[in-house]
């Protein structure tokens, strides 16, 4: 029996999902604002991720209700007018696709037949703008005519457009009428999805970099204007039931904007660095192609990662804009929230916990860098590290000549060399004899004790020279006492790793080793927090690995391993 809607203070709202998810909690706080007599029910099978507002006898909450029971549901749906349906995917992307599946679309099948049974009149349905995206081309204000793909790269896209499609079949069966909202890119106060990502990406290695161009652009929606959308929805249903019911309208705040633009005001208010360095998207998709890859055949799930994942890749580097003129024409849908104002209030939501996660974990001011103290902090380093750029690059210079003398050149080990100190000798003389001042220009003179090597000097380096023999004599007596495996290990990994170097070239290896030396280190200690992240998360993912590896191992193997671990 359908239910009689004549007596305004008599209105019954349905929510599924109103308390775990930001548009659900959104969605109840309009409604209750927007009608102040109205009774809220919420169906949400999920944990709320945030206490629940409490507003006396006006919501009727039904989280212990088993929803894939028939006769739970209609009693918990009977004497509403209006369903609204909130996709539960964002907020239940921690647990298995099998429970993802089964609250999605499950739930859907199981509210849909109960709202025929309980006599509600309009079920309004809210997605995601993924439906109709698959792969990596660009998207440009396309409206409702475009078709659902023929495949996804996401599986829950694919699950959302299932849900989709089976909310608007529903459409004008058994007194039930239909639409569906797709929203795009959602964000806002208690988002579970875009902005802990965001966070994520900035506590990342890839926090310095932009993915892409940087210049694509996408729609971001604030919660609120999604709230209201469905508000809208359900009037223009119980209006004009026949123009309204069975379609889908893209939601957008009408605002496109350059995606990295957006990401970096999300990031700079919540104290994070915006991005500046451009990634081509290909290589990262390289990489997620050959991560897939890898988790399927190992079969590890430890693997799996969402910033390495092709889908997420895809919506960083891609144009992503919705034309939102048929919700605007038919649902009478205006954003009532600008984007700058959605963006503050986001940032606010989100900044207790930004200051509490003491997210930047860099060194203090005056702080030695790990590659300075790596490099002893002394010459080596000020040269190395670029402190005196025009030193370094003096050796670099006379470094790259030495290279090309002995290397590239052609010349005899004793050829380069009477050269290079012919060259030095000649260079010395002609030195000696200038005047010094040359048309106002001051020439310094070396003075006589600039080649001079002191005492202290030539003891500290053979002291040094005599350390390392002396730590090289006792590794071998280490090893030829038999005892020590995980020495042997070292030693054997180490030469059979300068045995596969030595393969190559020698001017080749030396080139290299050069490039390294006066780049590496100050690469490290420009990106010093980022290469320590990425070298930590490898690490503990071998050692997540290591034992599912080792099991895999023969058994002989495993008894001989057995003596020694």
């Amino acid at each position: 029996m359908a239910i009689d809607e004549s007596d305004h203070y008599q209105r019954t709202y349905a929510v599924t999902f109103g308390h775990s998810t930001s548009l659900g909690r959104a969605l109840v706080s309009s409604l209750l604002a927007s009608s102040p007599h109205a009774l809220i029910r919420i169906l949400d099978p999920l944990q709320p991720t945030q206490p629940a507002p409490v507003y006396h006898d006006r919501i009727s909450d039904h989280h212990n209700s088993d929803f894939l029971d028939r006769a739970q549901l209609i009693g918990a749906l009977s004497g509403s007018s209006v369903v609204f349906h909130v996709d539960p995917t964002r907020a239940a992307q921690s647990q298995s696709f099998a429970r993802i599946h089964s609250l999605s679309l499950g739930f859907t099948k199981a509210l849909i037949s109960a709202c025929a049974e309980a006599g509600v009149r309009r079920l309004v349905y809210t997605g995601s703008s993924d439906v109709v995206i698959s792969g990596g081309g660009d998207v440009c204000n396309v409206d409702e005519s475009l078709p659902y793909p023929d495949e996804y790269d996401d599986p829950l896209s694919e699950l959302r457009a299932q849900v989709e499609m089976r909310v608007l079949c529903a459409s004008g069966k058994n007194g039930l009428h239909t639409c569906a909202l797709r929203p795009s890119f959602m964000f806002g106060t208690g988002d579970e999805n875009l902005v802990p990502f965001f966070v994520s990406f900035a506590r990342s290695f890839f926090s310095k970099f932009i993915i892409g161009n940087g210049k694509n652009k996408c729609d971001f929606t604030y919660v609120e204007n999604v709230a209201h959308a469905n508000i809208c929805a359900n009037k223009a249903l119980s209006l004009d039931p026949i123009s309204v019911s069975g379609k889908p309208y893209f939601v957008t705040n009408e605002e496109p904007v350059e995606t990295w633009d957006f990401i970096s005001s999300i990031l700079e208010g919540l104290g994070y660095q915006r991005p500046l360095i451009c990634l081509p998207a290909k290589i990262l998709l390289v990489a997620a192609s050959v991560t897939e890859l890898t988790r399927q055949r190992i079969r590890f799930g430890t693997l799996s990662s969402q910033l390495l994942s092709r889908p997420v890749i895809y919506s960083l580097a891609s144009t992503r804009t919705f034309n939102c003129s048929k919700a605007k024409r038919i649902l009478s849908y205006s954003p009532v929230v600008r984007l700058e104002d959605g963006i503050a209030q986001t940032v606010e939501s989100f900044s207790k916990l930004a200051n509490s996660l003491g997210f930047d974990g860099r060194r203090e001011v005056g702080e030695p860098s790990k590659a300075s103290m790596l490099l002893g902090s002394g010459l080596v380093a000020e040269i190395l590290l670029w402190r005196d750029e025009k030193r370094t690059f003096l050796f670099v210079m006379f470094s790259f000549l030495f290279y090309y003398m002995f290397l590239l050149s052609g010349r005899t080990f004793v050829s380069a060399l009477a050269n290079i100190l012919l060259v030095i000798s000649v260079s010395l003389f002609g030195h000696g004899y200038l005047p010094h001042s040359v048309y106002g220009f001051n020439i310094e003179k070396l003075p006589p004790n600039c080649f001079h090597a002191s005492e202290t000097t030539v003891a500290g380096l053979f002291r040094q020279l005599a350390s390392m023999w002396n730590r090289g004599v006792h590794t071998v007596l280490r090893l030829a006492d038999g005892q020590d495996w995980k020495l042997l290990l070292k030693a054997v990994s180490s030469l059979y790793f300068l045995r596969l170097v030595f393969h190559l070239p020698v001017p080749i290896l030396v080139g290299f080793s050069l490039v390294c030396t006066f780049s590496g280190f100050m690469i490290y200690e420009q990106c010093e927090h980022e290469i320590d992240m990425l070298i930590t998360t490898a690490l503990g993912r071998v050692k997540l690995l290591a034992p599912q590896i080792i099991s895999k191992l023969p058994g002989p193997v495993l008894d001989y391993m057995s003596n020694f671990l």
